[in-house]
């Protein structure tokens, strides 16, 4: 399986895996894949002895992880990216106030620490780069994770202090502040 996660350091082309020019992107068996959701879904499915999984077993919390994991991207990362876009301070209060509300309301499904409780589940893994990201929308855009309330600041501390998490940061502030 040929894995293309940075561009710096792969010796195949982006756009031979993924027409779209973006990672990570995957060859398995002489097969493209790409799209983070699908390849999270895809190495469950392919490897279930090597690594946890990332559903739960039941098929109701699959259900459930899926309904969140649409809600997260119809919901909240909209609302990052205008906030993040908009130069309207109007439109960036509108926007922030529509993040705060989607934040709270998947606040409201989570267990603790993480979605499921103590499981940390795919829902997590969506939701962690975004944690790992407000600084940008903090130093730039006013944005606050107490303003989305306790709950929101507390999983949202789990999400960043977790080690796999950590381990998989590559947006810092000290490499992509002046892009932003």
């Amino acid at each position: 399986m040929r894995v293309l996660l940075t561009i710096s350091r792969c010796h195949v082309s982006t756009l031979e895996l993924n027409p779209k020019g973006l990672v990570p992107a995957i060859e398995y068996k002489g097969k493209a894949l790409y799209e983070s959701l699908v390849l999270l879904e895809f190495l469950d499915d392919a490897y279930p002895s090597h690594l946890p999984s990332l559903l739960p077993s039941d098929p109701v919390d699959r259900a459930v992880a899926r309904i969140w994991i649409d809600h997260v991207n119809k919901k909240m990362l909209p609302a990052v990216q205008r906030l993040t876009q908009f130069q309207d301070k109007k439109q960036q209060d509108d926007s922030r106030e529509a993040l705060y509300d989607a934040q709270r309301k998947l606040v409201e499904q989570v267990k603790g620490p993480y979605f499921f409780g103590e499981q940390f589940s795919i829902v997590d893994v969506v939701v962690a780069p975004w944690v790992q990201r407000d600084w940008v929308i903090t130093e730039n855009r006013g944005y606050d994770r107490n303003a989305a309330g306790e709950g929101w600041v507390n999983y949202a501390r789990a999400l960043s202090e977790r080690p796999s998490v950590q381990k998989t940061n590559s947006v810092s502030a000290e490499h992509y502040s002046n892009a932003y």
